[in-house]
């Protein structure tokens, strides 16, 4: 038999979704923030979508950037994870404390990160609010990818890169490989 909740005190029964670090360098600040509720939205065009708590530094900071990157890390790199989803930009320069590598993006002002293996430049082209957070909309401009972790159709080589992804209340977790299917109808 099935429990039913109706006083939602914890909403994270969706997870897993894959982490990305979510950032923008405006005129006065560079930060960068864990995130896992992100998501497609068009692929023509090509838009992607980051929600952000209201509260959180970095919605100032891509708010004033009106752009930012999301770069996508590798499991190996959970420690960042932790350290970009749990201390605040406005209590320190996260980028120096954690020594985080940045590369100039192609087209925007806000960098992405040299150790994404996947990382998008996006123009912010719309803010939704939903709730306590904001949807942040962003053009795809750019795609920075590691050719060697997509095979021919751009599908994730699991076998190459394990994918970092948040199980909520601060555990994550990764891919087997081996369970790997192409399916088709």
């Amino acid at each position: 038999m099935k429990k039913i909740i109706t006083q939602i005190e914890k909403f994270q029964y969706f997870y897993p979704y894959s982490v990305a670090i979510v950032g923008a360098q405006s005129q006065s600040a560079v930060n960068y923030m864990a995130c896992a509720w992100h998501t497609a939205l068009s692929f023509s065009p090509p838009l992607f979508g980051v929600l952000i708590a209201k509260k959180r530094y970095t919605h100032q900071v891509i708010s004033d950037a009106k752009n930012f990157t999301v770069n996508f890390i590798s499991a190996d790199r959970v420690k960042l994870s932790a350290q970009m989803g749990r201390k605040s930009g406005l209590d320190m320069d996260k980028v120096k404390e954690f020594q985080v590598r940045l590369s100039p993006s192609k087209i925007i002002k806000s960098p992405v990160l040299e150790e994404a293996y996947v990382a998008f430049e996006c123009k912010l082209t719309d803010i939704r609010a939903t709730g306590d957070h904001d949807l942040f909309v962003g053009a795809v401009l750019a795609i920075h990818e590691e050719e060697k972790c997509f095979n021919a159709d751009g599908v994730l080589d699991t076998g190459k890169i394990r994918p970092l992804l948040y199980l909520g209340s601060d555990f994550y977790i990764t891919i087997d490989p081996d369970t790997l299917k192409h399916v088709l109808p």
